[in-house]
């Protein structure tokens, strides 16, 4: 498929505008529900001071009853979720590098750590209600480093008792189990907590793609064991005020694919990686002052995990050459205020993070340490009219107090960010938006000093990115004649990285592999693009037939001065991607649903070669059935059953060189409520 049918696919499918808010900002005022039918993957909109999201339920996903982030994320709209070659998965939004992306969870950020970014593919989403997909820079009060989007995973406050049972078998013989439940202790105190178990031999590997050493079709080092818990208790009081407290672990062993085609691919298994998230949250409620309310909230959590890499001689696995050991303890504390002003509303935020890690390797032990705040304050007013105006400046730090013994290190670095935006209801059914903002995201301590096992060359003497956002749409919804409802829209932004850290290749002084990649900063990568989501539903409640689509069209463009070098591609971000789904009802009460993903051709840089190749355009499918029962009597009061196809014609769809995506896999799966 080429662009010519991607377009086609545009002009078929409905579209709604979406731009970029903080999930703290979103509010049943402001949010506008995307009409769907039960079983369907929900999205809803929220617009506030000129930006907005894409919120999903995680309750309607299909991927597995217990999914991890990466698997809900790639069924989310607008997100390319990437496997790379430390086997972990990478968000990008917008085109943005992963790490320039912030996760969430319950407000505290996974991804201010040794890497600044959090592997989704480990990430348990177990019990929680919502994932917020913002896009681009919505909110200032987030934090630092959050300048290409923030994925918020959020567990709401149960307010009935509830417990699930779920399950799922696919043709490769993986198992996911989740068990779990809540209870309402007292009319203000609640608990909650679940368990989730995942086992696979391996991945099934598409027909086409190359592998010598896959077993029984499956990738070659592709397993995963994993477990994880959650728990939550929360205590809600009058006008507001309320305590939290959320722990959440996960502990799992898994294979790392090697990269097919590359002459020195990894070899690796990590026999753990491992963490624990503990969240302690208090809000003040609604307090009266002499100038209008106010309202205080803080949070402190502590975000650690440990990890081992095992490196192999070759593609059996049987004797380990070197090994690599990491522990990281990163503690993160926020304040957020806000304060009436007549009819807007002032908000601040200062959040602080210390990040500790241990490297272990058999060239010793090394030692790091990276500080980071961020101080931030917001202004919205409403100007009568249906306009709302926002405006806000950030003052974010970092300093690297512990480099490992490599010097020199980073000085201390200050920058600067500021947003403003703006939105306008022309009519009950039409909203327009804009917004324009700049942000800095710091580098990474593994960025920064790290050696990665002999691949990489360390560059303390990286810059941060700055990224420029501009961004405007619009958001339509109307009901049609005979029960229809659609939404339409879209949203055009346009991005200016500057200082953009990339990948390169120089020569290994001391080889085998004969060239290492170095992280340097470019002079700026450049996008402008379109995104577009929407849904039109025709029919009542679960007999309705429902269509639903999203798209993103995209032109990156890498310009390196400094080096004398022309326009470039961007590496691994295919400029046009698209989503298109038909659900309808069928007999026996079953309701099906077929939908086909287009990736867009994108580029990868040879390891060995320093090269660029090209990944040609692929389309997938998935189709699924499912059915939900109403239990009359005893513990659960809902079934849902399902079974799926993914990528029905076994598609080889590639993240980056050498790197497939599962071929064909067929899965049976239950949820009881």
């Amino acid at each position: 498929m080429r662009l010519v049918q991607l377009v086609t696919l545009l002009a078929i499918s409905p579209a709604v505008a979406m731009a970029q808010v903080a999930a703290d900002s979103l509010t049943d005022s402001t949010r506008v529900q995307l009409t769907t039918v039960r079983v369907t993957a929900a999205r809803s909109t929220a617009v506030a001071g000129g930006a907005s999201a894409v919120v999903v339920r995680t309750d309607e996903l299909r991927s597995s009853p217990a999914p991890l982030l990466d698997e809900a994320l790639r069924e989310s709209p607008f997100v390319l979720v990437r496997e790379n070659s430390r086997g972990q998965a990478e968000i990008s939004v917008r085109g943005s590098d992963s790490r320039q992306v912030a996760v969430m969870l319950d407000g505290l950020p996974l991804t201010l750590g040794w890497d600044h970014r959090t592997d989704p593919s480990l990430i348990p989403i177990t019990g929680s209600s919502t994932i917020t997909v913002v896009r681009g820079l919505g909110s200032l009060l987030n934090g630092p480093n959050a300048i290409g989007g923030v994925i918020e995973v959020r567990h709401d406050a149960p307010t009935t008792n509830d417990a699930w049972i779920g399950g799922s078998v696919d043709g490769s013989g993986a198992l996911v189990t989740t068990v779990g439940g809540a209870g309402v202790l007292a009319p203000s105190l609640s608990i909650e907590g679940g368990l989730g178990v995942r086992d696979r031999a391996g991945v099934p590997l598409p027909g086409s793609a190359p592998d010598p050493t896959a077993h029984d079709g499956l990738r070659t080092n592709s397993d995963l064991h994993h477990a994880d818990g959650f728990a939550a208790l929360r205590w809600r009081g009058a006008l507001g005020r309320s305590l939290g407290l959320t722990v959440t672990a996960f502990n799992a062993e898994r294979g790392v694919p090697p990269e097919e085609l590359e002459p020195s691919p990894r070899l690796w298994r990590y026999p753990y990686d491992s963490r624990y998230v503990v969240g302690l949250s208090a809000a003040s409620g609604i307090i009266a002052t002499p100038f209008g309310t106010a309202s205080v909230d803080a949070s402190v959590g502590v975000n650690a995990g440990a990890m081992r890499i095992d490196m192999y001689t070759d593609r059996t696995y049987t004797t380990v050459n070197e090994s690599e050991e990491g522990n990281e303890r990163d503690v993160t504390g926020r304040v957020h205020a806000t304060h009436t002003l007549g009819a807007g509303t002032l908000g601040a935020a200062f959040t602080t993070s210390t990040i500790d890690y241990r490297e272990s390797t058999s060239g010793g032990i090394a030692n790091f340490q990276q500080k980071l705040w961020s101080a931030a304050t917001e202004l919205q007013w409403p100007v009568g009219g249906g306009t709302s105006l926002a405006a806000g400046v950030a003052l974010d730090h970092s300093s690297t107090p512990r480099t490992g013994g490599r010097t020199p290190g980073q000085p201390p670095i200050d920058a600067m960010g500021w947003r403003v935006g703006a939105s306008r209801v022309l009519s009950p059914s039409l909203l327009l938006h804009a917004s324009a903002s700049q942000r800095s995201r710091f580098p990474a301590l593994r960025e920064l000093y790290s050696g990665a096992a002999n691949r990489f060359q360390p560059n303390p003497g990286l810059k941060p990115e700055t990224l420029l956002g501009i961004e405007g749409g619009l958001t339509w919804h109307v009901t049609t004649p005979a029960d229809g409802r659609a939404v339409f829209g879209f949203t055009a932004f346009r991005h200016d990285l500057r200082d953009a850290v990339v990948r390169t290749t120089v020569p290994n002084p001391s080889p085998p592999p004969t060239s290492l990649f170095r992280r340097v900063n470019r002079d700026h990568i450049e996008s402008f693009g379109i995104e577009m989501l929407g849904s039109y539903t025709f029919g009542p409640g679960a007999r309705a037939i429902s269509l639903s689509g999203d798209a993103l069209v995209q032109q990156i463009t890498i310009r390196d001065q400094m080096a004398g070098l022309g326009a470039h591609h961007a590496e691994n971000n295919p400029e046009q991607r698209g989503t298109l789904e038909l659900g309808v009802p069928m007999p026996l009460a079953l309701r099906g649903t077929i939908n086909a993903r287009y990736t867009g051709t994108q580029y990868c840089l040879n390891g060995s070669t320093g090269t660029e190749g090209a990944l040609p355009a692929r389309v997938e499918s998935d189709v699924a059935f499912e059915r939900w029962f109403t239990l009359k009597s005893g513990l659960f009061q809902s079934l849902r059953a399902l079974v799926s196809v993914d990528n029905v014609a076994d598609v080889a769809v590639y993240d980056q060189c050498g790197l497939v995506q599962p071929g064909r896999t067929f899965r049976l799966g239950f949820m009881l409520r």
